[in-house]
């Protein structure tokens, strides 16, 4: 779980999660670009977010101020929830990025982010609820575990790493040249997942900490300060100071 704040109006290209993730705003408002589709998100509606989707997303503070809260699902988790309710729960009746947030859906949020910061399990009936009024569907796709996915997955573990297609290649058990040529199957490159890993890690750094700019690009894999804003403007669309 996260709290994602700014200032100012902050508008990001290109923006992939890698684990599906439920949102909420509480102040301000939220809009989600994909393709030909604009959603406006508000407080009144819980964002459902599916992973390996590339979106564009404005935040709108009111002001002065934007907040929202993030929580990102775990595989494992959304494992169990198909394997406990899915055969006995109804189809859901729509597929929306948006679900109307209801008293009880409101509650069922709180009581789980609280559980998520406290460090306990959590309950897996924020999620029925979800399905069973038909926004779940982009959480639950089922998605095969490809190549690039699972090169994404080591640099994870650590971004700041200086990472080397010869030590990921040896780490999967392949050849340097099988591991690019795979990739390149998959029309990614290792420089590229590289990159979108640590932009990636950034964000969520500059969104939801105070840390120096500086000390998050190093954190991130950039020693260079002016390389990592150049990289980042490029990718997001916008300066790294902006997005606070």
């Amino acid at each position: 779980a996260a709290e994602i704040t700014t200032r100012r109006l902050c508008r990001l290209h290109r923006v992939r999660l890698f684990s599906p993730a439920l949102c909420r705003v509480k102040r301000g408002s939220k809009v989600i670009v994909q393709g030909e589709s604009r959603v406006l998100a508000t407080p009144q509606q819980l964002i459902v977010l599916p992973a390996d989707v590339e979106l564009e997303v404005i935040n709108q503070p009111e002001n002065g101020l934007f907040c929202s809260d993030l929580l990102s699902l775990t595989p494992e988790l959304l494992t169990r929830f198909k394997t406990r309710y899915l055969s006995e729960s109804p189809p859901g009746r729509l597929t929306s990025l948006c679900a109307p947030v209801t008293t009880e859906l409101a509650f069922m949020w709180q009581s789980v982010l609280q559980a998520v910061r406290e460090g306990l399990s959590t309950s897996l009936q924020l999620l029925l609820a979800l399905y069973e009024a038909g926004y779940a569907g982009p959480l639950l796709v089922e998605r095969q575990q490809d190549l690039s996915a699972q090169v994404r997955q080591l640099i994870m573990l650590s971004p700041a790493q200086a990472w080397s297609v010869s030590r990921v290649a040896k780490m999967l058990f392949l050849g340097e040249s099988t591991l690019r040529r795979r990739l390149q199957q998959e029309s990614q490159s290792f420089r590229q997942i590289v990159e979108e890993v640590r932009m990636a890690h950034a964000l969520g750094q500059l969104q939801t900490t105070s840390r120096p700019i500086g000390e998050i690009a190093q954190n991130s894999g950039y020693q260079s300060g002016s390389r990592f804003t150049a990289r980042f403007r490029q990718h997001y669309g916008l300066l790294p100071k902006h997005v606070r």
